[in-house]
């Protein structure tokens, strides 16, 4: 009983270490985790290099998606400051950014609709209908998210940090919240029945 109120101790004070932005060593963690625990987080670790692979590796319908996005937003910018000067040209250069924006969410429907895991690429849903359909403009125009902007597939990226956090507090809960072998079982049954219903 000792010895677990000792792990207890050394977890919360790891998860204080880190929730204070400070270091918790792999050995630290290790010792605190124990070898399961620990092999937990190292996994869900992976996953986090993992999904960083993926947002480096975009494909080319986003690339090409992004420079109909700057080309957009540079004629937008362009006739506003054409605005400002109250220059003639100021309705054409606002009609070309409007086409421009147009075409960009033409160009997105078109790749989603081809893959719809490219939806997955932008900060926010791009299946429009009338009721939701964006303005013509910057401020509406879907962003292709990045490991830094957060959002779509990068909604699931967490720091090592903030996955160290997460491997102490699941432990901690587990610790509370103990499980039965029997009670495993049961659930692990009940998942590979659903598969199962699944794949047939």
């Amino acid at each position: 009983m000792a010895e677990d109120d000792a792990r207890i101790a050394k977890l919360c004070h790891l998860l204080a270490l880190l929730k204070a932005g400070k270091h918790a060593s792999n050995r630290d963690m290790r010792k605190a985790l124990g070898d399961s625990a620990y092999a937990d987080f190292e996994s869900a670790w992976r996953e986090q290099v993992e999904l960083r692979k993926q947002l480096k590796d975009k494909p080319e319908e986003i690339h090409a998606y992004e420079a109909k996005l700057k080309r957009a937003i540079f004629l937008e910018n362009k006739a506003k400051a054409s605005r400002s000067k109250s220059s003639q040209g100021t309705g054409k250069l606002a009609q070309a950014a409007e086409a421009a924006f147009e075409q960009l969410y033409e160009k997105l429907d078109e790749i989603t609709t081809a893959d719809g895991a490219l939806a997955g690429w932008f900060n926010r849903d791009v299946r429009w209908n009338a009721s939701n359909y964006p303005d013509l403009s910057s401020l509406d125009a879907p962003r292709v998210v990045t490991a830094s902007s957060g959002g779509g597939i990068a909604s699931g990226i967490r720091s090592k940090r903030d996955t160290k956090i997460a491997a102490i507090e699941h432990e901690l809960e587990r610790h509370e919240n103990p499980v039965s072998d029997d009670e495993l079982g049961k659930v692990a049954q009940a998942r590979l029945a659903k598969l199962r219903q699944r794949q047939s």
